[in-house]
């Protein structure tokens, strides 16, 4: 049976790269906006912000529209990809106007991106690269850096390497989720914390089975989870040593 210790790893290794994800793609998005000009008005600033994060906004709001497809909730207006302004002054790139549900459904509409972008990010990176999707379901540093520079990838197919880079940002940014996307992710986080800590707490000897089960699910996700939060940390990086040298 597995250790209470490891048990309690997975769900924590998966919790750290959720919050990688959210911080790194926060800073990545922010810092693109900058580059790009975008708050002075530059035409070509925006246009070159918005095509950067295009196929991950389409696929952010796509995800809350199959979420409330999914959950039965009426949807009033859908918009994709629709750049303006909230009343407060805020970015808003896209939206999906629906009824307002109560928890869980209402987080299960805010956070759907977070599933589906990922996943979205996976499977590009298993269509366009040599990394099989059995391989990126649960990468290794070994298994990136043969699959996409040992191989040659980059230097023997240099359009595909480029369309991969790109759909691979713009689909981790877009799994970053917006102020209201957050709103019920205290109390899920909260409820999910509380599980975990009785499930250690009550566990048994005849009780192996559900332990090993939440530690399986904990450990696929972890796995899921990986490169997308190691691609939003390489697009922060990339952006703050960018803003840098423009600066410069």
């Amino acid at each position: 049976m597995t250790g209470g210790g490891a048990m309690l790893g997975a769900p924590l290794l998966f919790t750290i790269e959720l919050v990688v994800l959210y911080a790194a793609g926060s800073y990545a998005m922010g810092r693109l906006m900058r580059i790009s000009g975008f708050g002075g008005g530059g035409v070509l600033g925006r246009a070159t912000f918005y095509l950067l994060v295009f196929p991950g906004v389409v696929l952010h709001e796509c995800a809350h529209f199959l979420a409330c497809l999914l959950t039965g909730t009426r949807v009033a207006r859908f918009a994709p990809f629709s750049p303006g302004r909230t009343n407060d002054g805020r970015l808003v790139l896209g939206y999906v106007r629906h009824e307002r549900r109560a928890f869980p459904v209402g987080a299960i509409i805010g956070l759907a991106p977070v599933l589906l972008n990922p996943l979205g990010l996976l499977v590009v990176t298993a269509l366009l690269t040599p990394i099989t999707l059995r391989e990126v379901a649960n990468p290794s540093v070994g298994i990136v850096v043969d699959g996409i520079f040992t191989s040659r990838f980059l230097t023997d197919t240099p359009l595909l390497a480029a369309i991969w880079a790109y759909l691979s940002l713009s689909l981790a940014l877009g799994s970053v989720p917006s102020r209201e996307d957050l709103s019920s992710l205290p109390l899920l986080l909260l409820i999910f914390g509380v599980g975990i800590l009785l499930i250690w707490l009550l566990r048994t000897g005849t009780e192996g089975v559900l332990f090993s089960a939440l530690h399986d699910l904990s450990a696929l996700a972890a796995g899921l989870y990986a490169l997308p939060a190691a691609v939003a940390v390489v697009a922060a990086l990339t952006t703050g040593l960018a803003g840098r040298v423009i600066r410069y």
